[in-house]
């Protein structure tokens, strides 16, 4: 509407925001792997995927997007100058510029801090209510090219470190702790059953987000889709199968695709394309 926007809702002063408690109001999640060549996601681009939570969890919980103190997303793969893509993702979703924001990278883990910062800040009183995201789109990533680094790197065995792909990380862990092929295809097969059974009885269904997009096929005919549900779920996989799949990532590995398909290479799923409120105890929000 016309008019200033309201200002975001704070603490004010000697409020005793130590004592208030962090609260989380909804989580919203976009459906559907992006990895895999066939999956309909695979070409949208992560401003757009975070623009569809960012929008929903607000719509859910009828909350003015001006009322926002901050917003943080996790983001590893940040294309441009690191906020670009977030801050396109929160204008797509008329959250007004008087509403702070700043992306967070921490590897796998870069979620979960922006929770951590949201939290933080809430607990120290410099705002009620704040958004914690996330986004990847490793589709569309160059992961082979690891940027501007310098040459120098070459001098220290960690720094080397840096570059060595997660899939040997894998192989590096499972050769240290003995962890084997047999107990890795093992747990593939439960978190296979697991998300399966959890699909069937729409455990998380609430939480999804459908997400329409535009695919085009290899004729170049484009068509509408709408991504409702995780599809790199494999709820007939077998230990038979998974015993089939060759190593992924080097010659006489154990580490397979089996906790994905055999045709996804990098596979993230819900994680990577969450949004979520959260607020103080005071806070004015529904």
């Amino acid at each position: 509407g016309a008019g200033s926007p309201e200002p975001p809702a704070r603490f004010g002063p000697g409020a005793g925001a130590a004592g208030r408690a962090v609260l989380e109001r909804r989580s919203a999640e976009v459906g559907g792997g992006c990895s895999a060549a066939r999956f309909p996601l695979q070409d949208t681009t992560p401003d757009e995927l975070l623009s569809a939570v960012m929008t929903a969890v607000l719509q859910d919980v009828k909350l003015s997007p001006a009322q926002l103190g901050d917003i943080c997303v996790g983001n590893v793969l940040q294309p441009g100058a690191g906020a670009l893509m977030a801050r396109i993702a929160q204008f797509l979703s008329d959250i007004p510029e008087t509403v702070p924001l700043s992306t967070v990278n921490r590897q796998c883990s870069s979620g979960l801090q922006a929770v951590a910062s949201i939290a933080g800040g809430i607990r120290n009183g410099s705002f009620d209510i704040g958004m914690a995201c996330g986004v990847e789109s490793m589709s569309l990533a160059d992961r082979q090219n690891p940027g501007n680094v310098t040459s120098r790197l070459v001098e220290k065995e960690k720094a080397r470190d840096c570059l060595i792909p997660m899939g040997i990380t894998s192989e590096n862990v499972a050769e240290r702790f003995g962890i084997s092929r047999e107990k890795q295809d093992t747990f593939a097969l439960a978190s296979q059953q697991k998300a399966a059974r959890a699909q069937s009885k729409g455990c998380f269904q609430a939480e999804i987000v459908p997400v329409t997009t535009t695919v085009r096929d290899d004729k170049g005919t484009e068509r509408s889709v709408t991504v409702a549900h995780d599809e790199g779920i494999r709820p007939d996989t077998t230990l038979e199968g998974l015993a089939k799949l060759k190593p992924a990532f080097k010659k006489g590995g154990s580490t397979t695709a089996g906790l994905t398909v055999e045709d996804v290479d990098i596979f993230e799923i819900n994680e990577a394309f969450a949004s979520r409120l959260l607020c103080g105890e005071a806070a004015t929000a529904p």
